[in-house]
């Protein structure tokens, strides 16, 4: 297998999604639906998207440009940050709070994650929690500083490096195992594994993981057996055992690892066998595209309405008022920063090797083919 930079639209929907999951959940009906695992599903994307186009730079030049690779992070993860931020201070000195700098200072040099838990902010729950959406941004910034270097080392024995990448992924589900056992099964517990990067990377790897399989995958025998419709049921019914099974100990250890075994089946079968194209083509919808382009900004500005609508109106999810205040607010500034701010920067990414892609490129990928269907003899 091959792996190449073409523009692959039903991660953009997958991406879509994800944030729904995250927002409809954040506005009230986190009991009913998983937003977590939207995040879990961003982090798993991205690992897979980065890690193609590593393999892919490797096979077109011979090395990966790692200062090249860290504008590129840049250039599409600050400029929406920063106007974030900006907004940001801003309420929270129109709310009283003053400026506080240790949250803006651990927000855009990413140890929001940390700081949640073990910083001593000096401002009050309202305007500190503006900052707080930043805890994920953060444990990708950390994996992305460690991995290119990761792959760089075992690029040309990419067989050991998916060894590691298996290791680690272990180690990380035995290290949420070891936290519980040490600490209890507390709530300061379950919030430390939840948003700390040391354990939560095994998402993000489960998505490199992938990628580098794939490609060592030459005669397509994984691929074949990993994406057959049995394995693809099991996968999906694994998946729904990890939202269903409501066990303490269970959803903050192994619930994590099984959630990433699942989106390794289950996403290598929507991109690379035709036999699912039915739900690849509704998951790669015009108006899902839309919204998984816009993903990044409406996580970041969603959080953004919801703290405006808890300074006016209070923490009344779902309630009318509050929806009225959250929505436009949210929406207003994803659009505002999609189109003022993210698309104007990805042309700075495109001169260090960004493959931005627009949703008219075709879909060229080595795929399996859908089964031939026997209508008699």
């Amino acid at each position: 297998m091959h792996p190449q930079k073409n523009y692959l639209p039903v991660l953009d929907g997958l991406r879509g999604l994800a944030i729904l999951v995250v927002v409809i959940s954040h506005y009230g009906l986190g009991h009913l639906i998983p937003g977590g695992f939207g995040v879990t599903l961003f982090f798993f994307i991205s690992g897979f998207l980065i890690t193609r186009l590593l393999i892919a730079e490797q096979q077109k030049t011979g090395r990966i440009n790692l200062p090249d690779f860290f504008l590129r992070r840049l250039f599409r993860l600050y400029p929406a940050l920063l106007v974030m931020v900006a907004l940001a201070i801003v309420f929270s000195l129109a709310s009283g709070c003053g400026l506080l700098v240790d949250d803006v200072l651990s927000t855009i040099f990413y140890y929001r994650n940390y700081y949640m838990l073990y910083g001593d902010s000096t401002g009050s729950f309202l305007c500190r929690q503006v900052f707080n959406i930043t805890w994920s941004l953060a444990i990708e910034e950390h994996f992305y500083l460690l991995f290119p270097l990761m792959f760089i080392a075992g690029r040309r024995r990419l067989g050991a490096l998916a060894g590691v990448m298996i290791a680690i992924i272990i180690a990380v589900a035995f290290w949420r195992v070891y936290l519980i056992e040490v600490n209890g099964l507390t709530e300061f517990t379950a919030a430390r594994i939840y948003t700390l990067t040391d354990s939560r990377i095994d998402a993000i790897m489960f998505g490199c993981l992938v990628s580098v399989l794939i490609h060592l995958d030459k005669a397509g025998r994984w691929l074949r057996r990993s994406t057959h419709l049995t394995v693809v049921v099991g996968a999906l019914g694994l998946l729904l055992f990890t939202f269903l099974y409501r066990d303490s100990f269970f959803r903050e250890s192994w619930r994590y690892s099984l959630q990433g075994v699942a989106l390794s089946i289950l996403i290598t079968a929507l991109v690379y066998n035709q036999s699912y194209s039915w739900l690849t083509q509704r998951l790669s919808a015009p108006w899902l595209i839309f919204v998984g382009k816009l993903s990044y900004s409406i996580y970041l500005f969603h959080w953004l309405g919801m703290s405006v609508a808890n300074r006016l109106i209070g923490e009344d999810r779902l309630s009318l008022p509050w929806l009225a205040v959250a929505i436009p607010i949210g929406l207003t500034l994803s659009l505002l920063s999609y189109q003022y701010v993210e698309k104007p920067t990805a042309r700075l990414r495109r001169r260090f090797g960004s493959t931005v892609e627009t949703t008219d490129i075709a879909l060229s990928q080595p795929t399996i083919p859908a089964p031939r269907q026997s209508f008699g003899h």
